[in-house]
Protein backbone atom coordinates (compact mmCIF):
# COMPACT_ATOMS: atom_id res chain seq x y z
CA UNK A 1 0.00 0.00 0.00
CA UNK A 2 1.27 3.29 -0.81
CA UNK A 3 -0.33 6.68 0.22
CA UNK A 4 0.27 9.63 -2.53
CA UNK A 5 -0.30 13.24 -1.77
CA UNK A 6 -0.43 15.96 -4.55
CA UNK A 7 -1.40 19.16 -5.08
CA UNK A 8 -1.98 18.55 -8.86
CA UNK A 9 -4.93 15.75 -8.47
CA UNK A 10 -8.56 16.94 -8.77
CA UNK A 11 -11.75 14.52 -7.40
CA UNK A 12 -13.22 13.20 -10.32
CA UNK A 13 -16.71 14.68 -11.23
CA UNK A 14 -19.76 13.57 -9.17
CA UNK A 15 -17.44 12.18 -6.30
CA UNK A 16 -17.38 13.34 -2.68
CA UNK A 17 -14.13 14.72 -1.75
CA UNK A 18 -12.83 13.40 1.33
CA UNK A 19 -12.68 15.63 4.33
CA UNK A 20 -9.53 15.86 6.29
CA UNK A 21 -11.07 14.88 8.94
CA UNK A 22 -12.29 11.40 7.42
CA UNK A 23 -8.43 11.44 6.40
CA UNK A 24 -7.01 11.38 9.53
CA UNK A 25 -9.47 8.96 10.90
CA UNK A 26 -8.96 6.53 8.46
CA UNK A 27 -5.18 6.60 8.65
CA UNK A 28 -5.02 5.04 12.43
CA UNK A 29 -6.91 2.21 10.72
CA UNK A 30 -4.66 1.25 7.85
CA UNK A 31 -1.51 1.49 9.85
CA UNK A 32 -3.38 -0.90 12.29
CA UNK A 33 -3.82 -3.48 9.38
CA UNK A 34 -0.01 -2.73 8.36
CA UNK A 35 1.32 -3.45 11.21
CA UNK A 36 -1.31 -6.59 11.79
CA UNK A 37 0.31 -7.80 8.49
CA UNK A 38 3.52 -7.20 9.64
CA UNK A 39 3.24 -9.85 12.65
CA UNK A 40 1.43 -12.45 10.87
CA UNK A 41 4.51 -12.34 8.03
CA UNK A 42 6.92 -12.49 11.11
CA UNK A 43 4.63 -14.98 12.63
CA UNK A 44 5.23 -17.27 9.58
CA UNK A 45 8.93 -16.64 9.39
CA UNK A 46 9.01 -17.79 13.04
CA UNK A 47 7.01 -20.75 12.52
CA UNK A 48 9.57 -21.76 9.65
CA UNK A 49 12.65 -21.10 11.34
CA UNK A 50 11.20 -23.01 14.62
CA UNK A 51 10.64 -26.12 12.40
CA UNK A 52 14.11 -26.01 11.02
CA UNK A 53 15.70 -25.89 14.43
CA UNK A 54 13.61 -27.72 16.34
CA UNK A 55 14.16 -30.69 13.96
CA UNK A 56 18.05 -30.92 14.80
CA UNK A 57 19.03 -31.51 18.55
CA UNK A 58 17.16 -32.57 21.75
CA UNK A 59 16.03 -29.11 22.78
CA UNK A 60 13.12 -28.79 19.80
CA UNK A 61 13.41 -25.35 19.14
CA UNK A 62 12.30 -24.30 22.61
CA UNK A 63 15.09 -22.08 24.52
CA UNK A 64 15.18 -20.55 21.04
CA UNK A 65 11.66 -18.88 20.80
CA UNK A 66 12.27 -17.31 24.05
CA UNK A 67 14.85 -14.60 22.25
CA UNK A 68 12.59 -14.53 19.78
CA UNK A 69 9.78 -12.95 22.17
CA UNK A 70 12.15 -10.24 23.01
CA UNK A 71 12.46 -8.73 19.94
CA UNK A 72 8.66 -8.96 19.13
CA UNK A 73 8.35 -7.00 23.01
CA UNK A 74 10.56 -4.33 21.49
CA UNK A 75 8.86 -3.71 19.03
CA UNK A 76 4.64 -4.17 19.98
CA UNK A 77 5.04 -4.17 23.60
CA UNK A 78 2.45 -7.09 24.49
CA UNK A 79 3.13 -9.58 22.21
CA UNK A 80 3.66 -12.64 23.01
CA UNK A 81 5.03 -15.77 21.24
CA UNK A 82 5.28 -19.13 22.10
CA UNK A 83 6.95 -22.21 19.89
CA UNK A 84 7.86 -25.78 20.49
CA UNK A 85 6.85 -29.03 18.30
CA UNK A 86 3.24 -27.58 18.08
CA UNK A 87 4.62 -24.92 16.21
CA UNK A 88 4.29 -21.11 16.39
CA UNK A 89 0.86 -19.42 18.10
CA UNK A 90 0.75 -15.93 18.61
CA UNK A 91 -1.43 -14.73 21.33
CA UNK A 92 -2.23 -10.75 21.46
CA UNK A 93 -2.92 -9.91 24.48
CA UNK A 94 -4.31 -6.38 25.79
CA UNK A 95 -5.48 -5.68 22.18
CA UNK A 96 -5.56 -2.06 22.74
CA UNK A 97 -2.66 -1.23 24.03
CA UNK A 98 -0.88 -3.37 20.95
CA UNK A 99 -2.60 -1.26 18.39
CA UNK A 100 -1.53 2.00 19.86
CA UNK A 101 1.92 1.08 20.03
CA UNK A 102 1.92 -0.40 16.62
CA UNK A 103 0.51 2.86 14.94
CA UNK A 104 3.37 4.92 16.85
CA UNK A 105 6.00 2.51 15.45
CA UNK A 106 4.43 2.10 11.96
CA UNK A 107 2.93 5.25 11.56
CA UNK A 108 7.13 6.64 11.65
CA UNK A 109 8.28 4.02 9.51
CA UNK A 110 6.01 2.22 7.11
CA UNK A 111 3.44 4.89 5.57
CA UNK A 112 5.98 5.66 2.40
CA UNK A 113 7.58 2.32 2.15
CA UNK A 114 5.55 -0.42 3.88
CA UNK A 115 7.09 -3.55 3.61
CA UNK A 116 10.66 -1.54 5.14
CA UNK A 117 9.71 -2.51 8.40
CA UNK A 118 8.18 -5.80 7.71
CA UNK A 119 11.51 -6.83 6.31
CA UNK A 120 14.02 -5.48 9.05
CA UNK A 121 11.92 -7.39 11.61
CA UNK A 122 11.77 -10.57 9.51
CA UNK A 123 15.77 -10.44 8.98
CA UNK A 124 15.99 -9.92 13.25
CA UNK A 125 13.82 -12.68 13.67
CA UNK A 126 16.12 -15.01 11.38
CA UNK A 127 19.25 -13.69 13.13
CA UNK A 128 18.02 -14.92 16.25
CA UNK A 129 17.60 -18.29 14.88
CA UNK A 130 20.92 -18.31 13.58
CA UNK A 131 23.00 -17.08 16.03
CA UNK A 132 25.24 -13.97 16.66
CA UNK A 133 26.46 -12.26 13.83
CA UNK A 134 29.41 -12.30 12.84
CA UNK A 135 31.53 -15.08 15.40
CA UNK A 136 34.61 -14.23 16.70
CA UNK A 137 36.43 -16.20 13.84
CA UNK A 138 34.54 -15.67 11.11
CA UNK A 139 35.58 -13.35 8.23
CA UNK A 140 34.00 -11.24 6.17
CA UNK A 141 34.15 -11.84 2.84
CA UNK A 142 34.98 -15.84 3.01
CA UNK A 143 33.50 -18.28 4.78
CA UNK A 144 29.62 -20.38 4.66
CA UNK A 145 26.80 -17.03 5.51
CA UNK A 146 23.95 -19.54 4.40
CA UNK A 147 21.22 -19.57 7.25
CA UNK A 148 21.49 -22.99 7.29
CA UNK A 149 25.51 -23.32 8.12
CA UNK A 150 24.60 -20.51 10.95
CA UNK A 151 21.84 -22.51 12.48
CA UNK A 152 23.98 -25.65 12.59
CA UNK A 153 27.24 -23.72 14.28
CA UNK A 154 24.87 -22.51 16.90
CA UNK A 155 23.79 -25.91 17.74
CA UNK A 156 27.13 -27.07 18.36
CA UNK A 157 28.66 -24.02 19.68
CA UNK A 158 25.78 -24.04 22.45
CA UNK A 159 26.59 -27.96 22.82
CA UNK A 160 30.28 -27.23 23.16
CA UNK A 161 30.07 -23.64 25.07
CA UNK A 162 33.08 -21.34 24.97
CA UNK A 163 33.99 -18.45 27.07
CA UNK A 164 33.33 -15.08 25.65
CA UNK A 165 36.73 -14.29 23.30
CA UNK A 166 38.26 -12.55 20.05
CA UNK A 167 40.68 -12.77 17.59
CA UNK A 168 42.87 -10.16 19.89
CA UNK A 169 43.35 -12.45 22.87
CA UNK A 170 46.94 -13.80 23.48
CA UNK A 171 47.61 -18.04 23.23
CA UNK A 172 47.98 -17.40 27.18
CA UNK A 173 44.65 -15.92 27.62
CA UNK A 174 42.85 -18.54 25.08
CA UNK A 175 44.35 -21.33 26.87
CA UNK A 176 42.90 -19.76 30.43
CA UNK A 177 39.89 -21.06 30.45
CA UNK A 178 37.67 -23.83 31.54
CA UNK A 179 36.76 -24.69 27.75
CA UNK A 180 40.24 -25.24 26.98
CA UNK A 181 41.17 -27.28 29.94
CA UNK A 182 38.00 -29.53 29.07
CA UNK A 183 39.49 -30.11 25.00
CA UNK A 184 42.84 -30.91 26.82
CA UNK A 185 41.11 -33.64 28.41
CA UNK A 186 39.27 -34.94 25.47
CA UNK A 187 42.91 -34.75 23.09
CA UNK A 188 44.34 -37.07 26.31
CA UNK A 189 41.63 -39.61 25.00
CA UNK A 190 42.30 -39.10 21.77
CA UNK A 191 45.80 -39.40 21.87
CA UNK A 192 46.24 -43.00 21.93
CA UNK A 193 49.85 -43.53 21.97
CA UNK A 194 52.95 -41.75 22.61
CA UNK A 195 55.98 -42.17 19.59
CA UNK A 196 60.01 -41.92 21.44
CA UNK A 197 61.78 -40.25 18.61
CA UNK A 198 65.00 -42.03 17.28
CA UNK A 199 68.39 -40.17 17.97
CA UNK A 200 66.27 -36.57 18.36
CA UNK A 201 65.65 -34.65 21.69
CA UNK A 202 62.88 -32.00 21.49
CA UNK A 203 64.35 -29.79 23.95
CA UNK A 204 68.38 -30.14 23.38
CA UNK A 205 67.86 -30.10 19.33
CA UNK A 206 65.61 -27.41 19.52
CA UNK A 207 66.96 -24.20 21.29
CA UNK A 208 65.14 -20.92 20.84
CA UNK A 209 65.87 -20.44 17.22
CA UNK A 210 67.27 -23.00 14.54
CA UNK A 211 70.57 -24.81 14.26
CA UNK A 212 71.89 -24.62 11.41
CA UNK A 213 71.72 -28.07 10.36
CA UNK A 214 67.78 -27.97 11.85
CA UNK A 215 65.69 -30.15 10.81
CA UNK A 216 67.89 -33.39 11.27
CA UNK A 217 67.71 -35.94 8.51
CA UNK A 218 67.96 -39.53 8.20
CA UNK A 219 69.19 -41.80 5.86
CA UNK A 220 65.99 -43.23 3.85
CA UNK A 221 66.81 -47.14 4.27
CA UNK A 222 66.86 -46.77 8.19
CA UNK A 223 63.77 -45.14 8.05
CA UNK A 224 62.09 -48.26 6.11
CA UNK A 225 63.35 -50.72 7.94
CA UNK A 226 62.28 -49.08 11.38
CA UNK A 227 58.74 -48.87 9.52
CA UNK A 228 57.48 -49.89 6.46
CA UNK A 229 55.02 -48.55 4.76
CA UNK A 230 53.02 -51.32 4.29
CA UNK A 231 53.14 -52.53 7.68
CA UNK A 232 50.79 -50.71 9.62
CA UNK A 233 51.65 -52.13 13.14
CA UNK A 234 52.46 -49.47 15.08
CA UNK A 235 55.63 -48.76 16.88
CA UNK A 236 57.33 -47.25 19.92
CA UNK A 237 59.77 -45.73 18.34
CA UNK A 238 60.27 -43.27 15.01
CA UNK A 239 62.56 -41.28 13.31
CA UNK A 240 61.63 -37.98 13.61
CA UNK A 241 63.96 -34.82 13.08
CA UNK A 242 61.83 -31.94 13.63
CA UNK A 243 60.71 -29.60 16.83
CA UNK A 244 56.94 -30.43 18.38
CA UNK A 245 55.99 -27.29 20.09
CA UNK A 246 53.19 -26.49 22.41
CA UNK A 247 51.38 -23.31 20.90
CA UNK A 248 51.02 -21.69 24.30
CA UNK A 249 54.30 -22.93 25.96
CA UNK A 250 56.64 -22.45 22.95
CA UNK A 251 55.05 -20.00 21.36
CA UNK A 252 58.10 -17.59 20.81
CA UNK A 253 59.88 -20.66 19.59
CA UNK A 254 57.25 -21.14 17.10
CA UNK A 255 57.23 -17.51 15.18
CA UNK A 256 61.21 -17.59 15.27
CA UNK A 257 61.04 -21.34 13.82
CA UNK A 258 58.17 -20.19 11.50
CA UNK A 259 59.92 -16.48 10.46
CA UNK A 260 63.29 -18.48 9.44
CA UNK A 261 61.21 -20.84 7.47
CA UNK A 262 61.85 -24.17 8.95
CA UNK A 263 59.59 -26.63 9.39
CA UNK A 264 58.19 -27.74 13.27
CA UNK A 265 54.63 -29.68 14.34
CA UNK A 266 52.72 -27.57 16.51
CA UNK A 267 49.96 -28.83 19.40
CA UNK A 268 47.01 -27.77 21.29
CA UNK A 269 46.62 -24.74 19.32
CA UNK A 270 43.17 -23.17 21.27
CA UNK A 271 41.54 -22.32 18.29
CA UNK A 272 42.68 -25.90 16.65
CA UNK A 273 41.14 -27.80 19.63
CA UNK A 274 37.66 -25.82 19.03
CA UNK A 275 37.11 -27.56 15.47
CA UNK A 276 38.46 -31.08 16.76
CA UNK A 277 36.14 -30.76 19.12
CA UNK A 278 33.32 -30.15 17.12
CA UNK A 279 33.98 -32.77 14.42
CA UNK A 280 34.98 -35.60 17.34
CA UNK A 281 31.31 -35.53 17.26
CA UNK A 282 29.74 -38.69 15.12
CA UNK A 283 26.89 -36.19 13.72
CA UNK A 284 28.68 -33.74 12.85
CA UNK A 285 30.71 -33.85 9.69
CA UNK A 286 27.34 -35.92 8.87
CA UNK A 287 25.17 -32.95 8.97
CA UNK A 288 27.63 -30.36 7.50
CA UNK A 289 28.47 -32.17 4.35
CA UNK A 290 25.54 -34.19 4.14
CA UNK A 291 25.30 -35.92 0.55
CA UNK A 292 26.64 -33.57 -1.51
CA UNK A 293 29.57 -35.40 -3.58
CA UNK A 294 33.20 -34.25 -3.92
CA UNK A 295 36.14 -35.38 -5.27
CA UNK A 296 38.05 -38.20 -4.50
CA UNK A 297 40.76 -40.16 -5.21
CA UNK A 298 40.75 -43.70 -5.75
CA UNK A 299 43.40 -46.69 -5.12
CA UNK A 300 43.85 -50.32 -5.59
CA UNK A 301 46.12 -50.56 -2.83
CA UNK A 302 47.71 -47.90 -0.09
CA UNK A 303 50.15 -46.39 -1.96
CA UNK A 304 48.72 -43.46 -3.39
CA UNK A 305 51.21 -43.06 -5.95
CA UNK A 306 51.66 -39.88 -7.33
CA UNK A 307 51.47 -38.60 -11.15
CA UNK A 308 50.94 -35.72 -13.51
CA UNK A 309 51.07 -35.88 -16.89
CA UNK A 310 51.47 -32.24 -17.21
CA UNK A 311 52.81 -30.92 -20.81
CA UNK A 312 52.27 -34.70 -21.84
CA UNK A 313 48.75 -34.50 -21.73
CA UNK A 314 48.58 -31.64 -24.05
CA UNK A 315 51.30 -32.76 -26.54
CA UNK A 316 50.57 -34.35 -29.98
CA UNK A 317 50.18 -37.76 -30.21
CA UNK A 318 50.74 -39.99 -33.75
CA UNK A 319 47.52 -38.84 -35.44
CA UNK A 320 47.32 -35.35 -33.93
CA UNK A 321 45.58 -35.73 -30.73
CA UNK A 322 46.50 -35.24 -27.46
CA UNK A 323 48.30 -37.58 -24.99
CA UNK A 324 51.39 -38.64 -27.27
CA UNK A 325 53.86 -37.71 -24.48
CA UNK A 326 52.42 -40.89 -22.17
CA UNK A 327 54.48 -44.29 -22.51
CA UNK A 328 52.45 -46.98 -24.36
CA UNK A 329 50.00 -49.28 -22.65
CA UNK A 330 50.46 -46.79 -19.40
CA UNK A 331 47.59 -46.16 -16.86
CA UNK A 332 47.61 -43.74 -14.04
CA UNK A 333 47.69 -45.60 -11.11
CA UNK A 334 44.58 -43.91 -8.87
CA UNK A 335 41.35 -42.78 -10.14
CA UNK A 336 40.12 -39.33 -9.46
CA UNK A 337 35.74 -40.04 -8.85
CA UNK A 338 33.22 -38.33 -7.03
CA UNK A 339 31.61 -39.13 -3.39
CA UNK A 340 30.32 -38.39 -0.55
CA UNK A 341 31.13 -37.62 2.77
CA UNK A 342 28.88 -40.42 4.25
CA UNK A 343 29.83 -42.94 1.40
CA UNK A 344 33.61 -42.52 2.08
CA UNK A 345 33.49 -42.87 5.55
CA UNK A 346 31.19 -46.08 5.73
CA UNK A 347 34.55 -47.83 3.51
CA UNK A 348 36.95 -46.13 5.92
CA UNK A 349 35.09 -46.81 9.37
CA UNK A 350 36.23 -50.57 9.06
CA UNK A 351 38.53 -53.10 10.77
CA UNK A 352 42.37 -53.42 9.45
CA UNK A 353 41.81 -56.45 8.07
CA UNK A 354 39.23 -55.00 5.88
CA UNK A 355 41.42 -51.79 4.99
CA UNK A 356 45.06 -54.20 4.55
CA UNK A 357 47.40 -52.64 2.15
CA UNK A 358 46.31 -54.39 -0.80
CA UNK A 359 42.70 -53.64 -0.05
CA UNK A 360 40.75 -50.42 -1.79
CA UNK A 361 41.78 -46.65 -0.60
CA UNK A 362 39.69 -43.93 -0.67
CA UNK A 363 41.43 -40.38 -0.46
CA UNK A 364 38.47 -38.02 0.09
CA UNK A 365 39.09 -34.12 -0.56
CA UNK A 366 37.22 -31.10 0.30
CA UNK A 367 38.22 -27.61 -1.33
CA UNK A 368 37.66 -23.93 0.18
CA UNK A 369 37.61 -21.89 -2.57
CA UNK A 370 37.92 -18.20 -0.93
CA UNK A 371 39.22 -15.58 -2.92
CA UNK A 372 40.29 -17.91 -5.72
CA UNK A 373 39.20 -17.65 -9.16
CA UNK A 374 40.16 -20.51 -11.23
CA UNK A 375 38.35 -22.65 -8.55
CA UNK A 376 35.42 -25.21 -9.46
CA UNK A 377 32.89 -23.38 -7.09
CA UNK A 378 30.07 -26.82 -8.11
CA UNK A 379 32.01 -28.94 -5.41
CA UNK A 380 33.01 -25.47 -3.52
CA UNK A 381 33.18 -26.22 0.78
CA UNK A 382 33.68 -22.23 1.56
CA UNK A 383 32.32 -23.85 5.07
CA UNK A 384 36.31 -24.40 5.42
CA UNK A 385 37.22 -20.89 6.10
CA UNK A 386 34.58 -21.28 9.62
CA UNK A 387 35.65 -24.47 10.73
CA UNK A 388 39.42 -23.94 10.12
CA UNK A 389 39.39 -20.18 10.93
CA UNK A 390 43.43 -20.33 11.30
CA UNK A 391 43.61 -20.84 7.71
CA UNK A 392 42.05 -17.72 6.17
CA UNK A 393 43.27 -15.25 4.31
CA UNK A 394 44.82 -12.81 7.37
CA UNK A 395 48.51 -13.07 9.47
CA UNK A 396 48.77 -15.59 11.62
CA UNK A 397 50.99 -18.28 12.95
CA UNK A 398 50.43 -20.30 9.77
CA UNK A 399 49.45 -17.90 7.27
CA UNK A 400 52.41 -15.18 6.61
CA UNK A 401 51.48 -14.14 3.21
CA UNK A 402 47.58 -13.79 3.22
CA UNK A 403 47.18 -12.41 -0.58
CA UNK A 404 49.48 -16.09 -1.77
CA UNK A 405 47.09 -17.79 -0.03
CA UNK A 406 45.16 -20.40 -2.53
CA UNK A 407 42.05 -21.33 -0.95
CA UNK A 408 41.59 -24.34 1.74
CA UNK A 409 42.30 -28.36 0.60
CA UNK A 410 41.25 -30.44 3.33
CA UNK A 411 41.54 -34.32 2.99
CA UNK A 412 40.64 -37.39 4.86
CA UNK A 413 42.69 -40.43 4.04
Amino acid sequence: MTVVTSSNLRPHKGRRRISKSSRSGALPVVLVAIALATFCLAAMVLHHAASTVGSSGSGGGRGRVDDVDLIMQKKFGNTVVRGGNKGIGGILKKTTSFAKKSQEYVSKKVVTRPFKVAKKLVEEVEQSFAGSLPRPDEMERVGDKSSAYRRLRKEFDERFPDEPWDASWTPEAEADTDAHRRRLELMKELRKRDYEPVDFDNDSDCPPTPSPDYPKAFRMEKIIENWNPDDTKPRKKIYQGICRFDYVKDYEKIMAYRNAEKPFVVRDDPRVLRTVERWNDPTYLHRLLNEKTHRTEYSLNNHFMYWNMGMARRRPGKHGGGGGGAPKGWKPPTEMIEMSYPQWFEKANVTDDKLGPDNPHWYFRLIGCGDMRSCDKKTNSESLFDELPFFQPQESVYIVEPKAQRGIHCRFG
